[in-house]
C-alpha cells in the first residue's frame, strides 16, 4: 500500500511528525506498528526499511510518523534523510501492520513509562481512548532530555479531562529509576507497566522495575532501534 504525504509538523527542535493519508483504508489498533519502506539510491547499511509506530490513533485515519532528525553537523541515516526530503505529494510504501504494544484490559491501572521518542505508541493509546470516552487509569512517567517534550499540550488536554490520568515529566540528568518508580507509583503490584524508548533504556527499565519485585508478566515493552538511551 502506499501513502501520500499531507502535511509536515514540527514537534520539538529535533523531532518532526509527518502525516500521510492511505491509498485504501488501514486498519490498526492503538499502539501497533507498520512497515515503511522509503527506496533511494546509495543507502546505508540500515538499508531502506524501517518499522515506526503509527503515532496516530485509529480515529483519526491518517498515518503519522513521528521521529528525531539530526540536526547540524551529525549525520543522519540515509532513510531519514530522504525522509526529512519529502515534499507535500510524495509516497511511501508501507506493508505489515503488527505489534502487541496494545491496551487489552480496559479495566487495568496502568502505568507508561516513555522515553523520548518512545511516546509515539502512548499518543496512539492515549488519543484513542479519549476518543472513545474509555476513562484509561493511566500514570504516564516521560523521560526527555529536555524540557521540549513532544505532544506536551495533546497530552496535557487529555490529562485535563480524565481524572484517572496523570503525567510526570522527567528531565536529564534525571532519570526513570527505582527512586523514581516507588515515589510516583504508591501500589506496585496492581499496575501493568508498558515501556517504550530507545532499546537501551527499554531493556534496564524492565530489568529495574522486576528488581524492585514487579513480576515479568506485569511488563510490557516496546523498543527503538537506532536511538542512544538519552
Amino acid at each position: 500500500m502506499k501513502l501520500k504525504l499531507t502535511e509536515i509538523k514540527s514537534e520539538s527542535p529535533e523531532v518532526k511528525s509527518y502525516i500521510f493519508k492511505p491509498s485504501k483504508p488501514l486498519v490498526w489498533t492503538a499502539g501497533q506498528y507498520l512497515h515503511y519502506m522509503l527506496h533511494h539510491e546509495s543507502t546505508d547499511d540500515r538499508g531502506s526499511d524501517r518499522w515506526f509506530t503509527i503515532a496516530s490513533a485509529p480515529f483519526e485515519r491518517h498515518v503519522m510518523i513521528t521521529t528525531r532528525l539530526a540536526r547540524g553537523k551529525v549525520k543522519g541515516s540515509t532513510f531519514k534523510n530522504t525522509l526529512k526530503a519529502l515534499k507535500i505529494g510524495d509516497s511511501i510504501e508501507v506493508s505489515d501492520v503488527d505489534g502487541d504494544f496494545i491496551v487489552q484490559d480496559r479495566n487495568r491501572d496502568y502505568v507508561f513509562i516513555a522515553g523520548g521518542i518512545g511516546i509515539t505508541p502512548f499518543r496512539s493509546i492515549i488519543k484513542e481512548m479519549q476518543h472513545k470516552r474509555i476513562p484509561l487509569r493511566v500514570r504516564l512517567l516521560y523521560a526527555n532530555r529536555d524540557a521540549h517534550v513532544v505532544y506536551q499540550k495533546e497530552l496535557e488536554r487529555a490529562a485535563k479531562h480524565n481524572p484517572h490520568f496523570s503525567i510526570h515529566y522527567i528531565f536529564s540528568p534525571k532519570r526513570i529509576d527505582r527512586k523514581t518508580i516507588k515515589q510516583l507509583v504508591p501500589d506496585l503490584k496492581t499496575p501493568l507497566f508498558y515501556i517504550s524508548g530507545p532499546e537501551p533504556m527499554v531493556e534496564s527499565t524492565g530489568k529495574m522495575l522486576q528488581k524492585i519485585g514487579i513480576r515479568k508478566n506485569q511488563i510490557k515493552q516496546d523498543w527503538f532501534p537506532g536511538y542512544p538511551a538519552d
